[in-house]
């Protein structure tokens, strides 16, 4: 099923859709345009605007009435999935409309419609639920996973990679997600590459293959590659397959791989930039991959300086002043780059906390602690979070509330792990600086007892009770 435009649908529907354009209650606009979807559900243009209505109606509905409308519309979604479950998907279609004319935001009614969607054949209908929940439900993983399988049906292999990533983005550890950006990466490439206009039919096809084959033998010479010079030899068996005209996307990552552990760093930006315009959209590795590349070319720079002044110490005020500049640079960018991930990924938590983790350490402590805020939403990096809260009130001389930061995150840390003992340090320091020694004493102490050898614990303990 394609979706169908005005010109495309019977007479009646057409005088239909024309008296819900005009009518000035929305609620009667409403029940023309959902009656026109459930008869024609391929009618792109009344679900266009079906949507826009049913967002603008969501938006004033509260927490109470959307426990109410769920209530309401609970027999509607039993008998919509017993609809699909009989292999009938436009009545669950139908069923589907019916609850989201009610509530937009019933992630429920968004699914079923999908499903339906789905059975129908008619993916733009499934891409279209999904997009909604999306947009409501923003970090929920099945629907961004089924988005990416949509997506990458319906050929529009960018649109999955940029899902793709915002999953990796959500779990940056998962390694399952990091294959299915790969394999939305792979995809994007084909279609935006035109693969399949310049390698048509069976030969075409081993081509792939062939190539495909070439990546992962030089995935596993890559692994034994003791060396520098193991390195520069697969650089360059990489380097002459690729001017052969025999390099893909994934041979041209490898080789930026390789000229990134050869220090080859120019080189490593040049074909990771390659790779991200052959794909269409910035995958997150590469991103990081070009980062960790441009930092080390900055630190690259430093160390020159450095040894210049070892050769020449007389010239120390000169190659001092040029350092300065360089850390300068290499620290906005480094800012600049958190930032610009933090704009693409706003919900992504993790990427927060990497922000805050920078302000704090460039000394914007204001800046720092509004992120640091939303980075202890994140379960994992929670305590964490509380910690440099305190720190960073502590640094703006707020000690009371630096206090109650660093109490709070230690009530709930079990072990007395590295991560307790820093906490603890922290509020030892901000007792000590507030005239408390007694129970200074008393946080350095508790440190003492698990580990004597802590940072400067036992010569803190002797200041403060008078031994030193």
């Amino acid at each position: 099923m394609e979706r169908k435009a005005f010109k495309d649908i019977p007479s009646d529907l057409k005088s239909k859709y024309q008296s819900a354009m005009g009518a000035r209650d929305i609620e009667y606009a409403m029940m023309l345009l959902k009656g026109i979807v459930q008869k024609e559900p391929c009618f792109g243009e009344a679900r266009d605007q079906l949507r826009k209505l049913e967002k603008s109606k969501v938006r004033n509905l509260g927490f109470l009435a959307r426990v109410i409308s769920a209530l309401k519309t609970y027999s509607t979604l039993t008998a919509g999935k017993a609809q699909l479950g009989r292999k009938k998907p436009l009545e669950a279609l139908r069923h589907a409309e019916d609850m989201l004319a009610v509530n937009l935001k019933s992630l429920p009614a968004l699914i079923l419609m999908s499903n339906a969607g789905r059975e129908l054949g008619a993916r733009f209908i499934s891409i279209e639920a999904l997009e909604i929940a999306r947009e409501y439900f923003p970090r929920n993983i099945r629907v961004l996973d089924e988005l990416a399988d949509e997506y990458a049906a319906n050929k529009q292999g960018t649109n999955s990679l940029r899902i793709r990533q915002e999953i990796c983005a959500i779990m940056p550890g998962d390694l399952i997600a990091q294959q299915k950006v790969r394999a939305a990466a792979a995809l994007a490439t084909m279609q935006t590459g035109k693969w399949e206009e310049k390698n048509t039919g069976d030969e075409g096809y081993r081509n792939i293959l062939k190539s495909q084959d070439e990546a992962v033998k030089l995935e596993q010479q890559d692994r034994i590659a003791r060396n520098i010079d193991d390195v520069k030899d697969l650089i360059g068996g990489l380097e002459k397959q690729i001017a052969d005209g025999k390099g893909n996307q994934e041979l041209k990552r490898k080789l930026a791989d390789l000229y990134q552990k050869a220090g080859q760093h120019d080189k490593a930006i040049e074909y990771y930039n390659m790779v991200a315009q052959e794909i269409g959209a910035m995958d997150p590795f590469i991103d990081k991959a070009i980062e960790k590349s441009t930092v080390a070319k900055y630190e690259g720079s430093i160390l020159e300086w450095q040894e210049y002044v070892k050769a020449a110490p007389d010239n120390k005020a000169e190659a001092d002043r040029n350092i300065a500049i360089i850390e300068g640079q290499l620290n906005s960018f480094q800012l600049g780059k958190a930032l610009e991930r933090v704009n693409n990924y706003p919900n992504d938590l993790q990427l927060r906390y990497e922000l805050a983790i920078m302000y704090f350490e460039l000394g914007d402590f204001e800046n720092a602690l509004s992120q640091f805020q939303l980075s202890q939403k994140n379960p994992q990096r929670r305590l964490s979070s509380i910690v440099y809260l305190g720190q960073c009130f502590h640094e703006k001389k707020q000690y009371d509330i630096a206090i109650e930061e660093y109490t709070k995150a230690i009530s709930e840390m079990i072990s007395m792990d590295k991560q307790k003992m820093d906490a603890l340090y922290c509020l030892g320091l901000t007792y000590e600086e507030t005239g408390n020694a007694e129970k200074a004493v008393e946080c350095f102490k508790q440190i003492y007892r698990a580990n004597i050898k802590f940072k400067d614990v036992s010569d803190r303990i002797n200041s403060l009770t008078g031994k030193a």
